[in-house]
């Protein structure tokens, strides 16, 4: 009980979660040690998938201790759950000190060998092992114990196997000590787009040309050829790392030289193992599947306007990582009238959007929206175009007939109400004044009714006065009634909403906003957007479990009007677009493929 005093919060971080383990599941685990005031599952906010861990807050410390003590590496749902105490401060989790990386370990060992081997050496705050890979990870409360850690077990045997220990170093300090180290001592060299015959002792001889002197620079020569594109390949070991550099510098690019492919330059680059091509093509890929919404994409920038002066115009709204305007390759290089702005916080980014949206700079209103890769951005507006044309046999909802003109660019910024439109709150999305509403939005119009949506009194059939013209205050049906006042009973107003050449609409029989728009307007822009995440995710994982979270953000890019019509809609209407995004998506891995 050595902690109680620190940890005075009772609060426990529970890692290493099953994706379908609910709150219910670990209240009924936790509730065994005592009172039990909350928890909560962390899920993600579009598509409400767990992330894998959670918090459970005790009423007393005490019991909080025991938990930790008890339940460590308790086994729900088929995996050992991971308990250790909140730390609220990040810098200490960041940090790194006393934690320890451990590999080479037998694949027997669980989390509780690991945990109970190195619990001599100290306290310890957290336990983490890849059974499957090997390795584990154990973090000591201080540093000392750490160190007395790898002293002791670095080089023992666990179980027929020699173990590694060392200090825990982050993959990107390691990444960066290993690639300056390759830069800067590779001999090895990649050639590729070589003419399709060409032989190994030709290519010797072709480099040995090249570098020049009497000795041979060549250590060794491995040559293949890329069937699929029936191109040969080779790797060059020099016996220098100096030759290596000088080889690529004068080779790189060549479209001259004897051995080349028919009107293509030699590639020649450093040989990159498979772990860094590997690298090098998940970053491609996060790239291009995630895109941060703090950084921003500006368009419309005036011609004066360099990377000072969009980074002096953004920096009010909060710290900037980068701002870059893009340039031709033209001399001297020119804007290409758009740049990028990344911001450290969301927060900021969602300011400067709704700031900065149509602002003046220079002499051009800007453009401001999230940045998205070129892939998301084309399924996303091929979804879009999709969707203005509405379910087949169904004609396309036309602007000024209860409608507000369809854009065909995403929403301003995450959480965001669709364009035009503002909250009131407790009440639902209202559009401004002078714009038709939304469907599904109070005072929207009878759909077919004639364009504008003009109101007034109600006509019964035969009634006159002119085609759609209202009928004149105080007459009677056929506008020859004697006036008001006269014994007549007086005209009543047709209601609000009723149209020319309709009958009248009764108010108070008039259905009430639904729960779900009433839901909406008592929720800020964000939770709106999750809001309504969460909702769709549900209904497209009863379609397809496996892409509802990539379609659940496609859809969600849609104005929030559409987004509620298919909610409370004809399922038919979300089947529909559900098949369209999982066409784009098909597509769009066959074109990356």
């Amino acid at each position: 009980m050595a902690q109680a005093h620190i940890h005075q919060n009772a609060s426990l971080y529970v890692g290493d979660l099953s994706p379908d383990v609910t709150e219910a599941m670990l209240f009924d685990v936790f509730k065994a040690v005592g009172p039990v005031l909350s928890i909560r599952v962390c899920r993600d906010a579009i598509s409400r998938k767990s992330l894998g861990y959670a918090y459970v807050n005790f009423q007393n410390p005490n019991d909080a201790e025991r938990a930790k003590e008890t339940l460590n590496y308790h086994q729900i749902k088929g995996k050992n759950i991971r308990i250790m105490w909140v730390q609220r401060d990040p810098s200490l989790r960041k940090a790194g000190n006393g934690n320890i990386f451990i590999k080479n370990l037998h694949p027997s060992i669980d989390s509780q060998t690991l945990y109970d081997t190195f619990s001599q050496f100290g306290n310890i705050l957290s336990c983490k092992l890849e059974p499957s890979k090997g390795y584990g990870y154990v973090h000591f409360e201080t540093e000392e114990a750490a160190k007395v850690a790898v002293e002791r077990v670095n080089g023992m045997l666990l179980k027929s196997l020699l173990v590694y220990v060392g200090q825990f170093v982050r993959a990107n300090v390691r990444r960066q000590e290993l690639d300056s180290k390759k830069t800067q001592e590779f001999t090895d060299v990649f050639i590729r787009d070589m003419k399709a015959d060409i032989t190994e002792e030709e290519l010797r001889d072709f480099l040995k040309k090249q570098v020049g002197g009497d000795k041979d620079p060549i250590e060794s020569v491995f040559l293949d050829h890329d069937k699929q594109h029936n191109r040969p390949w080779a790797i060059v070991n020099f016996v220098e790392h100096q030759i290596a550099v000088d080889v690529i510098e004068k080779l790189s690019g060549k479209t001259d030289t004897d051995i080349k492919k028919d009107d293509v330059p030699l590639y020649v680059v450093r040989h990159r193992t498979k772990f860094e091509r590997q690298l090098g093509n998940k970053k491609i890929a996060k790239r291009t599947n995630n895109y941060s919404p703090s950084n921003l994409y500006v368009k419309n920038l005036d011609e004066s306007i360099n990377d000072q002066t969009l980074r002096e115009a953004f920096s009010r709204f909060g710290e900037i990582s980068s701002a870059k305007v893009m340039l031709d390759n033209k001399t001297p290089p020119q804007s290409k009238g758009f740049g990028f702005v990344d911001f450290k916080e969301v927060d900021s980014a969602n300011k400067a959007i709704a700031e900065m949206s149509g602002f003046l700079l220079g002499s051009k209103p800007l453009y401001v929206n999230v940045a998205q890769p070129r892939e998301v951005r084309r399924a996303t507006l091929e979804i879009q175009y999709a969707s203005r044309a509405g379910p087949r046999g169904v004609q396309p909802q036309v602007p000024g007939y209860g409608f507000p003109p369809q854009q065909v660019y995403p929403p301003p910024f995450f959480g965001a109400p669709a364009p035009g439109y503002f909250n009131v709150p407790g009440r639902a999305m209202i559009p401004p004044k002078g714009w038709p509403a939304g469907p599904g939005f109070p005072g929207a119009p009878i759909q077919g009714g004639p364009p504008g949506g003009l109101r007034g009194a109600g006509v019964p059939p035969g009634g006159r006065g002119g085609r759609g013209a209202p009928q004149q205050p105080g007459r009677g049906v056929g506008g020859r009634g004697p006036a008001p006042g006269r014994g007549a009973p007086k005209a009543a107003a047709g209601p609000p909403g009723a149209f020319f050449g309709q009958p009248p609409v009764d108010v108070k029989a008039s259905p009430a906003p639904s729960d779900l728009i009433s839901q909406l307007g008592r929720l800020g822009p964000q939770e709106q957007k999750n809001f309504l995440g969460e909702k769709l995710f549900n209904q497209i994982t009863t379609i397809d479990s496996e892409r509802a979270a990539k379609i659940t953000g496609m859809l969600l890019e849609m104005d929030t009007a559409e987004t509620i019509s298919l909610l409370e809609g004809p399922r038919d209407n979300l089947v529909l677009k559900v098949n369209e995004a999982i066409e784009v998506l098909k597509a769009h891995e066959a074109t990356g493929q």
